[in-house]
């Protein structure tokens, strides 16, 4: 018993001696491990010649100092792997990568393909307890850092900012750090939904991305048949065309009836079905076949593609915010709707800028709204289009009830008025129901002098194309509008609103709170009844774009494949 006990007493000492130095052995080698890790990634980033998967460009030069004061912040600590394995994160920023489009964007802009190969194979080698290689480790774990800034950029921005490059853009999107956005998405485990949570927070961006999936769908079984050019049909005649027509609308769910192959008249249901269609790309619903509609008919399936796609970026442009209550004007669709808690409580038809007195594309707040307003008219009419009406007519002030005064305000005699010396006065219609601003204008100050106003000539809202001012927003329901941003304020009335609409007198209203306005331009999207709409490219907003984009992807695209072309060990040499 005693030499038992002895041995056993001898044992369990050496046993938790044992015991106490193996993890101090383990921890010693894992901290000489990571700070061989961290010494191999200090060397990467500080590199003389920076890796080729960042791009040479002002862009790809941004992201890579963020990059670097990322793993600065970190002490060099890999982000994306734990010891010699891949961290959950990886997989899921490899995800999200993969399926980019989704958001209309390119998933080779982002070496997605290459990058979840990659990481199958490191699994198997450099990232193996066996074949564990610090070199390529920490050159990986920087490259995702890089693609996750550069792709969350791109949600919350758009692709390297692309709204600055069109100068008639002015709507200012989010403010967004890309660093710490990640360092918090690493910090809890949500790498996935840190990008998720970039995208607009909008109910038109969702209905829009569903749009773009079943377009897709669309394009990738053949699109849509074609119609003949040159067709011309009005209801109730006869074409042996009709069935066709008929599948053409099917398509795109415009028609849900059937035409027999045999059938040639063009009867009720499917004029119907037209006359949806017409309406979807701002035609004239008159239901008849002509030229117009036929083209918009033949647009491609991947043409339609990729204006969507256009269109789901320049949701990006726009603070992902809007406001719970705000106005939107959609530019080329001449609509304006009211947004309150996601609904639309107000829509109506308006009229904007011609295509060489475009209305701008900007957002600000409305503060006061005018009844019975003065119209100041602008400098450049008054050069253009008012002196040369004096000028042919000296009643033309008279029959326009308009009046001169001085730049103090004080009324001249017009026919005292130095015509050669136009900037020494100001030519100002007085309230009216014929004043050109109509009965009320609604103020969201601005460098462009821009406002959404009454108008008398009311017969323009049954136009199809509606781009006929000099820039400001004519609006067909303007009593409305007045009605609903007055609504929080009991002591007007609709009786007091309409009587300081005809009183005669300017009267200004201040409003109780601010409400966003975003005169925007999209071109594709879809509306709050739920039908995709489609319209011309009024502005060459689209064509711009177009082209922007397509240098730019060109570009990136050129770029990725040169770094994926290179393996990984030597991604410190710029790809030729």
């Amino acid at each position: 018993m005693p030499g038992r006990l002895l041995a056993a007493t001898v044992a369990g000492v050496l046993l938790s001696t044992s015991c106490g130095k193996l993890p101090e052995v383990k921890q010693q080698a894992h901290q000489t491990r990571d700070a061989a890790s961290a010494q191999a990634l200090e060397a990467f980033l500080n590199a003389k010649q920076t890796p080729g998967f960042v791009t040479r460009d002002r862009e790809g030069a941004r992201l890579w100092g963020l990059v670097k004061q990322f793993y600065q912040k970190r002490v060099y600590e890999a982000a994306w792997i734990d010891g010699r394995s891949p961290r959950p994160e990886m997989d899921e920023l490899i995800g999200a990568l993969q399926h980019a489009d989704r958001e209309g964007l390119d998933p080779s802009l982002y070496n997605a393909s290459t990058l979840a190969a990659r990481r199958s194979e490191a699994t198997k080698g450099f990232l193996s307890k066996k074949g564990f290689n610090e070199v390529e480790a920490v050159s990986l774990d920087a490259w995702l850092t890089y693609l996750y800034m550069q792709y969350a950029s791109d949600l919350a921005n758009g692709i390297s900012d692309l709204a600055h490059v069109d100068p008639n853009w002015q709507i200012r999107g989010q403010d967004f750090d890309p660093l710490a956005n990640l360092s918090d998405a690493l910090e809890h485990n949500t790498v996935a939904r840190s990008l998720d949570d970039l995208l607009p927070h909008d109910p038109q961006y969702d209905t829009l991305r569903k749009a773009l999936a079943q377009y897709r769908d669309l394009a990738s079984k053949g699109g849509w048949p074609v119609v003949p050019a040159k067709l011309k049909l009005k209801p109730g005649q006869h074409n042996a065309v009709v069935p066709a027509l008929g599948k053409r609308l099917a398509v795109t769910g415009d028609f849900t009836g059937s035409v027999a192959d045999t059938d040639t008249v063009y009867g009720p249901e499917l004029q119907e079905a037209v006359k949806r269609f017409q309406r979807r790309h701002g035609l004239e619903p008159d239901g008849a076949i002509g030229p117009a509609i036929v083209a918009q008919m033949n647009v491609p399936a991947d043409a339609r593609v990729r204006q969507i796609e256009l269109n789901l970026e320049r949701w990006r442009w726009l603070p992902h915010n809007l406001g719970d209550r705000h106005i939107i004007v959609n530019i080329p669709e001449y609509r304006l709707e009211v947004w309150d808690h996601g609904r639309v409580p107000l829509a109506m038809r308006v009229v904007v800028g011609k295509k060489d007195t475009p209305t701008p594309i900007f957002s600000d707040e409305m503060t006061y709204l005018v009844f019975a307003p003065y119209w100041n008219v602008p400098a450049d009419i008054v050069q253009n289009e008012t002196l040369p009406s004096v000028m042919r007519d000296p009643a033309f002030l008279e029959r326009t009830n308009m009046e001169v005064v001085d730049t103090k305000g004080n009324p001249v005699d017009p026919e005292s008025v130095d015509l050669s010396n136009p900037a020494g006065y100001r030519f100002r219609q007085r309230p009216g129901t014929s004043n050109s601003l109509g009965l009320v204008k609604f103020m969201f100050p601005n460098t462009f002098n821009v406002y959404l106003h009454d108008t008398p000539a009311d017969s323009l809202f049954a136009r199809a194309t509606r781009s006929l001012s000099h820039g400001c927003v004519r609006l067909e329901q303007p009593e409305a509008l007045a009605r609903y941003v007055l609504a929080d304020q009991p002591s007007w009335t609709p009786e007091k609103i309409q009587a300081a609409m005809h009183g005669g007198q300017e009267t200004t209203v201040k409003l109780r709170q601010p409400i966003p306005v975003y005169l925007g331009y999209w071109t594709a999207r879809v509306s709050p009844d739920g039908i995709l709409q489609f319209r011309n490219d009024v502005y060459g907003v689209d064509g711009r774009q177009t082209q922007t984009l397509a240098e730019r992807l060109t570009r990136l695209k050129e770029h990725a494949a040169a770094s994926a072309a290179s393996d990984l060990n030597t991604l410190v040499k710029r790809p030729t």
